[in-house]
This record gives C-alpha cells, sequence and structure tokens, in this order.
C-alpha cells in the first residue's frame, strides 16, 4: 500500500520542480520575467503542455493565449467541469511563485485524482491564464476576462512599449485574436473555480499556519497621472520661474502614502515615475506617476482615489502644470462564493487545522471568474510575506498540505453532485 503522506510529498516535489523549470523561462537574461505573448511563454506553455499531458489531459491553447488542459474520464458529464487556474505570466524581475504554483498544483491534483480512480461527474479543466499582471500591455486579466466574456474587442488595438498591438501579438502568437468570443465559459458549465496561490504577504507566517483560505479580494483602481510643464535648462532657468512637474510628483506621492497609513485598511503604491526627458542636466517637461489603490471596502478605496486625483489637480494649478489622469483598471471588492469557501476549509481542516479566513489584498484572476462561476481560493503561506521578487518562496509541505486538501475537496464535490443527481 502506498504511503499517503509520501505520495503527497511526491507531488509536492514534482510541483516545487516545475515552477523552478518555469523560472528558466524568461525574457531577460539572469532574471524572470515573463509576458503575454512572448518567446518565454511559448517555451513555459511547451513545458506545461507536457505535464498536462502526463497528468492525463489533452490541452490546447485557446484564442487568448490561455493554456487549457482538460480531463474528461469515462461517465463524465464533458460540457461541466471543475475548474483550477491561475496566471503563467510574471513582473518584471519575479519570484517563481506568484500564479505559477496554482497551476503546477492543478495539474498535481488532476494526476491525484486519476490516479485514485476517483469518479468524477463532470470534467475537470487546469488553466494557464495568459495574462493576469499587465506588465506588457498595461491590462491585466486578459486570460480571464475572455474566459468570463467580460474582454472587450477594441482592446485589441492597444500597443505595448514597441509599438506591438495586443491583436498583433496574439497573432504572433499562433492564436486567432478575433475568436476571442470562443473561449467564453457558458452559463453553469463551470461547476467550481479553484485557485491556489502564495499569499503574497506576512500573515499566515506571522500566525504560524501553512493554508489560508480567502474570503474577498479587496477592490482595485489602477492609474497614471501625468502632469506637463515647460523643461528648460538645469543651469539656466531661474528657480522661480520654473514649472517642474518632478516636485510636484514627489509631493504628490508622499501625500499618497501619508493618506494610507492613516486609514485603516487601505493600501496605495506610487510604483512607477517616467520622467521625461530624463537626464541630469535638463528640467523635466513630464512625469507621469502610477497609482495603485485597494480596500475590502469600495467606499473607502473610491473616496480614498478621489482625495488624491484632487490633489493631483491641486498641486498642479499651484504649479502652473498641465495635468491629465487616465484609469487603466478599476474592480469592485468580490466575495468568494459562501458554501465553496466553506467546504474548502473543511477540506483543510480536516488535513490540517482550521484555517484562518483572509481578505486578498492582491487581485487574482478568481476575483474575475466569481462574476460567473463559484469560486474559492486557496493561500499558502509565503515565507518573509514576499512576492513580486525574485526572493518569494514556499515551503515543500505547504504544498503537500495544500495538494492533499484540494484532491479532498474535489472528492467532496464529486460526492455532493453525485448525491444531488440520485
Amino acid at each position: 500500500m502506498v504511503n499517503e503522506s509520501s505520495e503527497w510529498q511526491r507531488l509536492a516535489a514534482d510541483v516545487m520542480e516545475r515552477c523552478d523549470a518555469l523560472a528558466r523561462c524568461s525574457d531577460e537574461p539572469g532574471r524572470i520575467t515573463r509576458l503575454f505573448c512572448t518567446p518565454a511563454m511559448r517555451d513555459a506553455h511547451r513545458l506545461v503542455s507536457g505535464w498536462m499531458e502526463a497528468a492525463g489531459m489533452s490541452g490546447r491553447c485557446d484564442a487568448a493565449g490561455n493554456l487549457r488542459g482538460t480531463y474528461a474520464p469515462t461517465g463524465c458529464d464533458a460540457k461541466r467541469c471543475v475548474v483550477i487556474g491561475s496566471h503563467l505570466d510574471t513582473v518584471g524581475d519575479a519570484g517563481r511563485y506568484d500564479g505559477i504554483l496554482g497551476v503546477m498544483m492543478g495539474i498535481a491534483v488532476v494526476e491525484a485524482v486519476r490516479q485514485a480512480n476517483v469518479a468524477l461527474p463532470w470534467a475537470m479543466e487546469v488553466i494557464g491564464f495568459s495574462e493576469e499582471e499587465g506588465v506588457r500591455f498595461r491590462l491585466p486579466f486578459i486570460g480571464s476576462r475572455a474566459l468570463v466574456g467580460t474582454f472587450d474587442p477594441q482592446l485589441l488595438t492597444l500597443c505595448d512599449d514597441a509599438g506591438v498591438s495586443l491583436g498583433r501579438a496574439l497573432t504572433a502568437f499562433g492564436c486567432d485574436p478575433h475568436a476571442i468570443d470562443a473561449c467564453r465559459v457558458l452559463e453553469g458549465e463551470i461547476v467550481a473555480y479553484l485557485e491556489p496561490h502564495i499569499e503574497q504577504g506576512p500573515l499566515l507566517e506571522a500566525v504560524h499556519q501553512p493554508l489560508g483560505v480567502v474570503t474577498a479580494i479587496a477592490g482595485q483602481t489602477r492609474l497614471t497621472v501625468e502632469w506637463a510643464g515647460e523643461g528648460g535648462h538645469a543651469g539656466t532657468a531661474p528657480m522661480n520661474l520654473r514649472n517642474d512637474p518632478l516636485p510636484i510628483a514627489g509631493r504628490w506621492a508622499i501625500a499618497v502614502e501619508e493618506l494610507a497609513r492613516a486609514t485603516p485598511g487601505l493600501v496605495a503604491t506610487v510604483g512607477r515615475f517616467v520622467v521625461d526627458p530624463n537626464v541630469p542636466n535638463c528640467i523635466p517637461r513630464m512625469v507621469t506617476a502610477s497609482l495603485d489603490v485597494r480596500h475590502q471596502d469600495d467606499a473607502v478605496r473610491i473616496m480614498a482615489v478621489a482625495k488624491l486625483l484632487a490633489l493631483a489637480e491641486e498641486l498642479a494649478q499651484g504649479a502652473n502644470l498641465a495635468v491629465r489622469v487616465e484609469r487603466q483598471h478599476e474592480h469592485a471588492a468580490v466575495a468568494m462564493d459562501v458554501e465553496l469557501t466553506a467546504g474548502l476549509a473543511a477540506a483543510v481542516t480536516e488535513v490540517d487545522a482550521a484555517p484562518r479566513l483572509m481578505v486578498s489584498g492582491a487581485g487574482h484572476d478568481a476575483g474575475v471568474v466569481a462574476r460567473a462561476a463559484p469560486t474559492a481560493m486557496l493561500f499558502l503561506r509565503s515565507p518573509g510575506g514576499v512576492s513580486h521578487h525574485p526572493a518569494e518562496a514556499v515551503h515543500a509541505a505547504d504544498v503537500a498540505l495544500g495538494l492533499e486538501a484540494l484532491v479532498m475537496f474535489v472528492k467532496q464535490l464529486a460526492a455532493q453532485s453525485a448525491a444531488a443527481s440520485r
């Protein structure tokens, strides 16, 4: 008889090794950077497709660049499925687990279910979403938007920094951007969507728990603010005659920090400055700053954004600058499915202990899918609370527990579906 503990450890070791292998699929030598529809993503698809097939799935890349593996055992209703997914793209100079861990765990869960000959009334699908981070086109959740039918075809005209449109990038990747609507799942087709993910924060480690269950995803606003002045020579323009946007942008960034610290639960980040021209002996003509604001209460988030944009305008007027705001992305706080969340928490309790129930401050594909299907999220402890960084880590023992809990949960869902159909 196979020792179940050693089997979970073996599967967890496979997951960790595969995350390591995908870390070598990068657009930048010496760093982990894998963007939407790049050669590195093509390499990643090649690897992941092989692992999907080895686990008993048939794989395909859909029109939005999502990699999808389907396991449909004999006798199941292949038109309905339980989906386990996350994303395969990364931020620049990333860690190796954000998103990727969830896809690799999904493959391991299907392998375990197939090897145990679990009777499934529906199929299972593992999805590696094509673009969650929004780095290349400054547009997050491209793949999951396509899945639930909220992708706007006008977005295909968006261009990256090299002037390549989103539609052209998909075509070069071998996808048909005009067929994106065919990616959409029908109502009732997804029985449950499950997303395992590293926490990307310090809470689980602080409370000495390996696993957490997400109850909601915080609402998020992403935008850019652009201040335009006149520029000039750094040595000849008197200080009192300058219209310099950089000090104004700096003061505004400090105000962002102060407001977030003064507002319970609010996180606000100025993560990017673009200075034009970015040279030492020129007064900047233009400065563009990014803003990312998140809170689990949408009213608090919306009020904070309004205050910060009013301040950007006020500072611009005081310095005789033009100001322009461009909104890239906004989504409301999203609650996870109550019944699925309770069932996932019960499965975690069976294999370890009652999990921490928590709100995710980070956005996830689960927040998009939740608008179209019952959704639950499993968090795994992030050592050091580090994410979006090469030092990102996860414990193999936590992965083993997570796999055991997910397989138990899939079995419970299968049993409930079978009982309901009798």
